[in-house]
């Protein structure tokens, strides 16, 4: 009795009907471990530049799925950045992202799995670095604040949640190419025009909602 049951169960959970949501809104929180070269943008000696960490944040996805065949279209905004510091140096990062989104559900039942690739469309990146005590090699109160003159990215990753009623949960995991290009100092600390990698792999939590 109980195995037929949980066969019961597990045939209508894979083929319940796909048409479940036209339209899905997520909130995101994410990581991307990436590892620029942070003596590039730094005028001063290397063994001052501290550890890298993980950026961070939150971000909106509004993605229209066509049930029918599980191909998936639609935008993702997201807002990173880490804050990391080491004997007097600070470093601090702000980027937002917008992007459009592809995904293709292989499951699009109760459950959802699928690959996921965004291309980013327009970008916000900033890097600054500050000298809080006299320990750095180039003084106290010495400060740059980089912005590169370009900036490109995309995404690939696979993504899997579960719905519950109109809701959904789920986690997405990939590989980010994510290049900041000819980075400038508006206030002069740093003479050179750097690119940074800021390039990983991601993952991201994600909860919302479908109608």
């Amino acid at each position: 009795m109980k195995k037929s049951l949980l066969v019961i169960v597990l045939l209508g959970l894979f083929s319940a009907p796909s048409a479940r949501a036209l339209f899905e809104a997520r909130l995101t929180y994410g990581l991307l471990g990436s590892g620029p070269d942070l003596t590039s943008v730094y005028s001063g000696t290397a063994s001052d530049v501290p550890s890298i960490a993980p950026n961070y944040g939150l971000g909106v996805d509004a993605i229209f799925v066509l049930p029918v065949v599980g191909l998936g279209f639609g935008a993702r905004y997201e807002n990173l950045g880490f804050k990391i510091s080491n004997n007097g140096l600070e470093y601090k990062t702000s980027s937002t992202r917008t992007a459009l989104v592809l995904n293709y559900r292989l499951i699009n039942t109760l459950i959802f799995l699928g690959p996921i690739a965004t291309y980013g469309i327009s970008h916000s990146n900033n890097m600054k670095w500050t000298t809080t005590s006299a320990g750095p090699s180039v003084g106290s109160g010495v400060s740059a604040d980089l912005t590169p003159e370009t900036s490109t990215s995309y995404t690939v990753g696979v993504e899997a949640g579960i719905k519950l009623l109109s809701f959904l949960v789920g986690a997405e995991v990939g590989y980010e190419d994510f290049k900041w290009k000819k980075m400038t100092d508006s206030r002069g600390a740093v003479t050179t025009n750097p690119d940074l990698n800021m390039s990983g792999t991601y993952a991201k939590v994600l909860f919302g909602f479908g109608i």
